[in-house]
């Protein structure tokens, strides 16, 4: 299947992401490092047109997505923060982007079917602001005078932005769990 060979692709894409990122020398290494984490977001997106577009959709192919994109979330921050790009209040927020991502796994295979995972308005602003505050933080430090303020600090911010409205949606993912376990334990009640 193509669709899944294209997620499978973003996987392998961490490992040369990585080697940029921590081992690179210089400037020019955070911008393939950059450009690699573009490349793996890209494939996010064409995976998911060409499972619908090829009629590819199936159950394997949704889990590896889901391992994909865990991956690229948990590898990318924790790379930022071992490259010492993130500390402080952005570090704290780089591991609640990573909990609450699985804490919702966890949540779907307590509840198969029961959750069902949809994207809200919401999410796609959290899934957006942390893709550009990583983004913002990969590519390497700059600043414009007078102003003393860098992209990583804007990307800082944002992702601190996005680890919030990441608590907001873990609220809802764990109210509808919490309602699914009380309709399961009332159902085994009357069975």
């Amino acid at each position: 299947m193509i669709s899944n060979t294209v997620t499978a692709l973003r996987i392998a894409l961490l490992l040369p992401f990585c080697a940029l990122l921590l081992g690179g020398v210089g400037p020019s290494a955070r911008w393939w490092a950059l450009a690699v984490f573009l490349a793996a977001g890209l494939t996010d997106a064409l995976d998911g047109f060409l499972a619908r577009r090829l009629g590819e959709v199936s159950a394997f192919g949704a889990m590896l997505d889901l391992i994909a994109d865990r991956l690229l979330t948990a590898v990318t921050l924790g790379a930022l923060v071992a490259a010492g790009t993130l500390a402080g209040w952005s570090a704290f927020a780089a591991l609640v982007l990573i909990l609450r991502d699985l804490i919702v796994a966890s949540l779907n295979e307590a509840l198969p079917g029961h959750l069902e995972i949809r994207v809200s308005a919401l999410e796609r602003v959290k899934i957006t602001m942390h893709f550009v505050a990583a983004s913002l933080l990969i590519a390497p430090e700059f600043r414009r005078p007078p102003v003393n303020v860098s992209q990583h600090d804007i990307g800082a911010i944002l992702l601190v932005v996005a680890a919030l409205l990441a608590l907001v949606t873990l609220a809802d993912y764990w109210r509808r769990a919490l309602h699914a376990f009380a309709v399961q334990k009332v159902w085994r009640i009357y069975t």
